[in-house]
């Protein structure tokens, strides 16, 4: 029998997954602290294999963690959606391309 270490978070559901399969998850109940911890964490993790797969999943990943955060940090999805349509109305969002190279002072 050969024990693989893992060392991060999970979803919710894959001790149970990893039971199916007939091997035995080793796990335990972060604390708040830790929690937020390996969320962050979590969400590196999540950012480089979207950027290395490009793949809406991965996004899909990411949209999970940043969610999470979300609630735990204070105001939840619904806050989250709120400040980031209200910052596209205020400075726009990312729909015209634009990739600033240099702004001239004129002073």
């Amino acid at each position: 029998m050969a024990i693989r270490t893992i060392n991060k978070l999970v979803r919710d559901n894959v001790p149970s997954i990893i039971t199916e399969k007939g091997e035995l998850p080793c796990f335990r109940i972060l604390d708040d602290d830790e929690f937020l911890e390996a969320l962050n964490s979590k969400l590196l993790e999540e950012v480089a294999e979207y950027q290395k797969s490009k793949n809406l999943e991965e996004l899909a990943d990411i949209l999970q963690v940043i969610c999470t955060i979300s609630e735990i940090i204070g105001g939840g999805q619904k806050e989250l959606e709120y400040l980031r349509y209200e910052k596209s109305v205020e400075r726009g969002a990312f729909r015209s391309q634009i990739f600033l190279e240099s702004v001239d002072d004129l002073k």
